[in-house]
């Protein structure tokens, strides 16, 4: 068999070449610089010119492990890791086309698991780090103190010192190493001061070997530390003359006792990094170009990728500092920004800002560094788009100084525009969105709406803009039935928050302020996010409140939430408490979405449920569909062409029965299908489990003869509680004790007026406003209503009153349906209803005009 040429790949960080064959231009790379407990290797294929072969095979020794044809110039090849040892593993690769064979070889690293593992996926540069996705957006600095719990507040993720490594400083490491791990924090340690000599080699005369010796006893001191992210072993080796012999030989000592974390350099000329390729995993580069044009980050990053993507992690180091040696001024907040930005935008995976030592020292300016708490939020939420690389794409801008790129996760697109001037600027793109489709803007609550195919937007002077393209916009509603709002956790107006909840400490005697709350986008039950709760001691973390919800006395709730925690000796438990219910209950949690759950009926009715979360032990957790809801569910859908009511019940108890009946009639059925009413009833439903009744709920259904019949209001509706308009009183939906639930319609004028008509002469026997008594929110019951009936809707006679004699108590809101009995025949039913009038003295808000809170009106 004829060889005509060959290609190789170490992937153990050693090296990654080009091959020209016959004029082409071959990439082949493993998908991980490394395995562990993965089901399949996979390797990636790319002709990036045309190929002419025609199929492949894959040998570990005699063992044929793929063969398979060749379609497309990039390609993947997966096969059970399972057949491959422990240890490196050299695998044949023969493409074969219909006159040649051509052989190369490339060494596959699989080890045992281990907690705090890194990993490097080599398609992207992307970091993995104990199973999820990871970005690492962080700084450099001196003395680390304490500015780890200052920053993890803001979003940062990663520190990186610069310290001495000498012995008598270790027990300082080992503190502030084991402070980053309780709060979530992972470490880039520093050991340049052990590698070559220059500025920041140790300041101590010593030989290199006697560095080494140090260098081991660091590496194998924090190896299995969680804390760990990877190893800095130098410093702009090029630019301060260090051989790249140095940085391989240093690289291979930190391999052989810790193949589980990735080593990295920084170069100020990244076209040098190549020659140094051998000695490290992560590759950084400095630009420092302010005053100068921002853009001049773009070449840094270029160069690094053209020799080392698909080998390397990209990171950038952006600049923080300025006002000192060659650099007359600090960056701007936009520039700042900007710079980040078009890190992103040039496929970087990393961030590590050069320098905050804390107390404004550098930056000094307070909004420089705000604006890198703003972006360190948003980076976290972005993370698996940027790190997920299977549609990436640069899209075309009608302005060239915007440029914007599109990534993919799940079928959700982000697009990231980066206006690279320094004026504002007008622009559009081309989509393949519907027309008149909504696009969010991610960080700011707002939206644009697609027209023929393009997306116009304006952007501020070095500024960006990041839009979001939802596959599945329901995943942003609630289940019907649950109480909780953005119970997914999916609605977030700011970065790293989701709205609906507020915190406070769980024990504000003992509140870590480490303590974090934020959206994690890499993992979840449903949807995009969930909540990642971080408790760096017992019982010193924050506590979730969520808003408000209002129970029915004698309804029986479930409550469920979906959740699991980061691996730990000991399984971290949280609890959940009800007050409103009586109810407080603990889980223990494992590390697999797992979801918690229990049944309560309460024995009240209040509109001031708060659902409290708390992660009273130490650990990382991940919250995710969260839920109270009537136990059974029952909901039901008007007909408005026969006034009938589709009733359904619903249960999301495994292994029952649901029963029902009709309030006040006999008769208790199976549940089966749903069913329709065509009268007023009320529905009471049962849910049985090996024929114990364990759950009860009951829901009223207004059916009446002045369903979907048309209103006239005289009266001008308040535009701040305007329910549906007019046909808020005819359509069926009744309002609940919350005053803020959208089915009110508000008043504080002295009287209301409205006309129902009823389309025919119809036979009416009773009249039935319904209204909300709620005095501590100043919304009190009407004194008087008066009702007139007509045939032709102008002459109106045979006035019926009702006069209120009880009033408005404060505490719990409650529903008061006011009954007007009459004996008439009219097609006009006109309500005039006069309202309480001010507030008297005993109440809040007295002296102002009361609300009259006003819904269905049923007649019989």
């Amino acid at each position: 068999m004829k060889k005509t040429g060959v290609f190789f790949i170490l992937l153990v960080g050693l090296l990654f070449n080009y091959c020209l064959l016959k004029g082409e231009k071959i990439e082949v790379y493993s998908q991980l610089n490394y395995y562990t407990t993965e089901e399949n290797i996979t390797l990636n294929f790319d002709f990036i010119s045309n190929p002419i072969y025609t199929s492949l095979k894959i040998l570990n020794l005699s063992e044929e492990l793929v063969k398979q044809s060749i379609q497309g110039d990039k390609f993947k090849v997966s096969f059970p890791s399972k057949k491959i040892p422990l240890g490196n593993t050299t695998l044949q690769i023969q493409l074969l086309s219909e006159d040649s064979t051509k052989d190369t070889s490339i060494v596959i690293t699989k080890l045992a698991s281990k907690a705090n593992e890194v990993k490097i996926n080599q398609e992207t540069g992307g970091l993995i780090v104990e199973g999820l996705p990871f970005f690492p957006f962080g700084f450099y600095c001196g003395t680390v103190g304490n500015l780890p719990e200052q920053e993890v507040a803001g979003g940062f993720n990663l520190i990186g010192p610069y310290q001495s490594n000498m012995p008598e400083g270790l027990p300082e490491r080992r503190a502030y190493m084991d402070r980053c791990a309780e709060l979530g924090v992972k470490v880039q340690y520093g050991v340049n001061g052990l590698i070559g000599g220059g500025h920041n080699g140790a300041k101590v005369a010593m030989s290199q070997e006697e560095r080494f010796e140090i260098l081991k006893k660091e590496v194998l001191e924090f190896k299995d530390h969680p804390a760990l992210l990877s190893w800095y072993i130098n410093d702009e080796p090029a630019g301060q003359g260090r051989p790249a012999s140095l940085m391989e030989q240093t690289y291979n000592m930190i391999r052989e006792l810790d193949p589980y974390h990735p080593i990295s350099m920084v170069f100020m000329m990244p076209s040098k990094a190549v020659n140094y390729r051998k000695g490290m995993d992560i590759a950084m580069t400095d630009p420092y170009p302010i005053p100068k044009s921002v853009t001049e980050v773009q070449g840094y990053v270029r160069d690094l990728n053209q020799t080392l993507r698909h080998d390397k992690s990209i990171w950038m180091v952006p600049q923080a500092f300025g006002g000192q040696e060659m650099w007359p001024r600090e960056p701007t907040p936009k520039e700042i920004r900007t710079m980040t930005y078009l890190g992103l935008i040039e496929g970087i995976q990393g961030v590590q800002y050069f320098i905050h030592p804390g107390l404004n020292l550098n930056p000094q300016s307070v909004a420089a560094w705000s604006e890198c708490r703003n972006m360190a939020a948003e980076f976290q939420q972005m993370t698996p788009f940027i790190l997920d690389y299977s549609e990436v794409k640069m899209l075309s801008s009608s302005d060239e100084n915007v440029l914007i790129k599109q990534f993919t996760y799940k079928g959700d697109r982000l697009i990231v525009a980066v206006n690279t001037a320094n004026k504002p600027l007008n622009y559009n793109f081309k989509t393949d969105i519907a027309e008149g489709k909504k696009v969010a803007l991610w960080f700011e609550y707002r939206e644009v709406i697609s027209s023929k195919g393009e997306i116009a937007d304006m952007i501020d002077a070095l500024s960006t803009r990041v839009y979001l393209i939802r596959k599945d916009p329901s995943v942003l509603d609630n289940k019907k039935g649950n109480l909780i709002y953005n119970a997914g956790f999916e609605n977030v107006e700011t970065p790293g928050l989701s709205s609906g909840h507020n915190m406070s400490f769980s024990n504000h005697k003992k509140g870590d302020h480490g303590a974090t709350v934020f959206n994690d986008s890499r993992t979840s039950k449903e949807g995009l996010f969930s909540l990642r709760m971080v408790t760096p001691q017992v019982g010193a973390g924050k506590k979730v409140f969520f808003t408000p919800v209002a129970i029915t006395k004698g309804a029986t709730y479930r409550f469920s939430i979906w959740a699991k925690a980061k691996e730990q000796d000991e399984m971290p438990s949280f609890n959940i408490g009800i007050k409103a219910l009586k109810k407080s209950q603990n889980f223990t949690l494992t590390s697999d979405w797992q979801e918690y759950s229990f049944l309560v009926q309460s024995d009240s009715s209040s509109t001031n449920t708060i659902v409290e979360l708390d992660l009273s032990d130490k650990g990382t957790a991940w919250f995710d569909e969260i839920s109270l809801s009537q136990e059974p569910y029952i909901s039901y859908e008007v007909n408005p062409e026969d006034n009938t009511a589709k009733v359904r019940i619903a249960t999301s108890i495994p292994e029952t029965t649901i029963k029902y009946a009709f309030e006040g009639k006999s008769g208790l059925k199976t549940y089966k299908k749903p069913f329709v009413v065509d009268e007023s009833l009320t529905v009471q439903a049962m849910v049985y489990q090996q024929k114990k009744a364990i759950a009860e709920s009951s829901l009223f259904i207004p059916i009446n003869k002045a369903l979907n019949k048309k209103v006239l209001f005289e009266t001008a509706l308040s535009s701040a509680y305007p329910s549906q308009g007019a046909s808020s009183v005819t359509d069926g939906i009744m309002g609940s004790t919350v005053f803020k639930d959208g089915n009110w319609l508000g008043f504080t004028t002295s009287d209301v007026t409205f006309t129902i008509d009823m389309g025919v002469r119809t036979e009416i026997n009773s009249i039935t406003p319904h209204f909300l008594s709620d005095a501590n929110s100043g919304i009190f019951l009407p004194k008087e209503i008066e009702v007139q009936f007509s045939d032709d809707g102008k002459n109106y006679m045979d006035i019926e009153t009702y006069t209120n004699q009880s009033v408005s108590k404060r505490g719990e809101p409650y529903l008061v349906p006011m009954e007007i009995k009459c004996n008439k025949q009219a097609r006009f039913v006109k309500l005039k209803i006069k309202t309480f009038g001010k507030i008297p003295e005993g109440y809040l808000f007295k002296g102002t005009d009361s609300w009259m809170f006003m819904d269905e009106v049923m007649i019989k």
